[in-house]
Order: structure tokens, then C-alpha cells, then sequence
């Protein structure tokens, strides 16, 4: 299957919307845009902003912030993973390494066009880990379709899941209604997640699994401004795409101590997969040129393939099966900071 954006054409479709005068304030900065004069709220000192209308239109060059956020992602399919050698027990399932709340990080640029149409671009980028450790005298491993490597010398193994993410966006946003600015635009997202075994002997002995989904597309949306209280506004963003997921997993396991070696295998696939987000958030004007804002994101991502979940329907040796696909919901609290210039 064959993917391929025409990436001229798609801007030549985006930058038409930008024929009018702009009228809307969302994230236009502190004043209006195409103002006359610079708008100042009563409880700041009226006197001008340098260099606010030296390049008239736009009466303002740019923006950016930087938010932290607090997020938490949703568990893996339900699959044992470590069990009891004498009673059968079930020890450790994959729902046990699902992560606790991990810090993220996004980044937004605002570059203003002179009709109003706007050009956006965004990163976002998160990390999950976590991790279980077990005799290996009382307990069995039997998750991944290897024979045994663990050395007879083995104390313990350790089982480890790591899940990272990250998202580029590029978008066009259309100010020309006062309330609501609808965008489109591109963008990338990678998920990345590797399981593994590992020996508590000199991490001598390692058994892993790695899924790797490379996703491009189109997304559309919009921001609205639901409450503008002089310094204090609400404001709320939603974005929703559909992606060609290119769907990676690899597989291999190695006793360096014995030479035994299980080789790296690799197979693939191809997907549609779609993303949905929904942010709503206080924005509080501290000056004529920064702004404080906390809000709230929900993210989810659906036609993906976890590490985790693909051992219940493929064979990692023969190939055999079929890639599991799943939906991912990430959601938590952001804080960040806002600058216009």
C-alpha cells in the first residue's frame, strides 16, 4: 500500500481560506488584530507596547507556550505474564504494568498571516515506563513464544514496558469570526513501545518485543472562545484526523553468556488509524505579554498496536496471525505559559 501527500496541493487548499480580513480574537494576542492602537485592559497601565504596530498588519509578530502536563494513559490488553511454578497462580498480567500518571511536554508557534490566516505548528512529547521484578526460582515466564534462555544461575528477571509518543503538527488557522477559528493542517505521530525480559544475572539474558507505529495525515478542527472576561478568558481546541499508520514489530531474544540466540525478526503491516483531541482551558493575562493557563487534554488514538497486545493473536517466531489493534486514551492536566511578541 502506497501513501503519498501532495503537499502543494494541500496548502493551495488550506491558504484559500485566507481571503478576508481577520475578526476573531482567539489566541490573537493581548490586543486585536489589525487594531489601530493597541488594546489595553483597564487594570494595566495604558501607555503603548513597543514594537506592537511597527509592522502594521499584523499588529502583533507571534506567539508561543510551553505547557507541562500530567497525563495518564490507558492499560494493554489483559494477557498473563508471570505465574507461580507450584500453584499455577497467576503473579504478574500486562493490565499490572500499566503507567502511573508521567509528566509530558508541549510546545506551540504562532506565525500571524496579514489576512488573518495563520500558520501553527506544534510538538508533543511523553514518555511511559514501568517495570516488575520476580524470583526466578518461585516464578514462570512463559509470555514470549522462546525456548528458555534464562541462565541456571538467574536469581531474578525483570519485566519492563516503555511507551513513548511523540507529534508534530503543521496547521493553517483562519481568524474571521470573533468566537471561532477553524484549522486545518498535516501531521505526524509516532508510538513507539518495547517490551522486554530481562535477567537479573548481569542482565545477561534479554527477550524483547518492540511495535513501532509511524502515522501521517490530515486533521481538521477549530478553537473557540467560550469566555472573555477581560484578563481571563476560556478557551477550548479540538482536532481530529485520519492517519496511515505504518506498523512495525520486531521481535528477538539472546543469552550472551551461553551463546543461545533466539534471531531479530521483523514483519509489518499497513493501517488506517484516526486521533481525536479535546483541550479546554483558563488562559489569565499577567501583562500586556504573557499569560498563564491551565487547562485540560484528552487524546485518543485508535488502530494502534501495543507491544503488549500483539502476543495474543500472532505467533512472534512463525509470523503467523494477525497484528491486534487497539484505541489509546491519553488525558491529564496541563500548566504553561504564553508569549506574544
Amino acid at each position: 500500500m502506497r501513501f503519498c501527500i501532495r503537499v502543494p496541493i494541500v496548502f493551495s487548499l488550506l491558504l484559500a481560506w485566507c481571503h478576508t480580513s481577520a475578526q476573531a480574537q482567539i489566541n490573537s494576542g493581548w490586543f486585536p488584530h489589525h487594531a489601530p492602537l493597541p488594546y489595553i485592559e483597564p487594570c494595566f497601565d495604558p501607555g503603548p507596547i513597543v514594537g506592537c504596530y511597527r509592522d502594521v498588519p499584523p499588529c502583533w509578530l507571534g506567539q508561543t507556550s510551553f505547557d507541562v502536563l500530567l497525563l495518564d494513559r490507558s492499560n494493554a490488553d489483559s494477557r498473563t505474564i508471570v505465574t507461580n511454578t507450584g500453584t499455577g497462580n497467576e503473579l504478574l498480567n500486562t493490565t499490572d504494568l500499566g503507567y502511573p500518571v508521567h509528566a509530558a511536554f508541549r510546545v506551540n508557534f504562532v506565525l500571524p498571516g496579514c489576512n488573518g490566516c495563520d500558520l501553527v505548528v506544534n510538538y508533543l512529547g511523553a514518555r511511559f515506563e514501568n517495570s516488575r521484578v520476580h524470583d526466578a526460582t518461585t516464578a514462570s515466564y512463559d509470555f514470549f513464544e522462546f525456548p528458555s534462555l534464562t541462565p541456571a544461575s538467574a536469581t531474578s528477571f525483570e519485566t519492563s514496558y516503555v511507551s513513548t509518543l511523540n507529534s508534530v503538527e503543521l496547521n493553517t488557522r483562519v481568524r474571521q469570526w470573533e468566537r471561532f477559528a477553524p484549522l486545518s493542517g498535516l501531521r505526524y505521530i509516532g508510538l513507539c513501545d518495547e517490551f522486554d525480559r530481562l535477567s537479573g544475572t548481569d542482565s545477561s539474558e534479554i527477550a524483547t518485543s518492540s511495535t513501532s507505529n509511524q502515522m501521517f495525515g490530515f486533521q481538521v478542527g477549530g478553537e473557540a472562545l467560550l469566555l472573555d472576561a477581560g484578563s481571563v478568558r476560556l478557551q477550548s481546541v479540538g482536532k481530529l484526523g485520519a492517519f496511515y499508520n505504518n506498523v512495525t514489530l520486531t521481535t528477538g531474544g539472546e543469552d550472551i553468556t551461553t551463546a543461545m540466540f533466539d534471531p531479530t525478526t521483523t514483519f509489518g503491516a499497513q493501517h488506517v488509524s484516526f486521533f481525536g483531541e479535546a483541550n479546554l482551558e483558563f488562559s489569565f493575562q499577567v501583562d500586556p505579554r504573557w499569560a498563564i493557563r491551565v487547562g485540560y487534554t484528552v487524546m485518543a488514538l485508535d488502530g494502534a498496536a501495543l507491544a503488549p497486545d500483539q502476543h495474543n493473536d500472532f505467533n512472534l517466531q512463525s509470523g503467523i496471525g494477525t497484528f491486534d489493534y487497539g484505541t489509546i486514551v491519553y488525558h491529564g492536566s496541563y500548566i504553561g505559559i504564553e508569549g506574544t511578541w
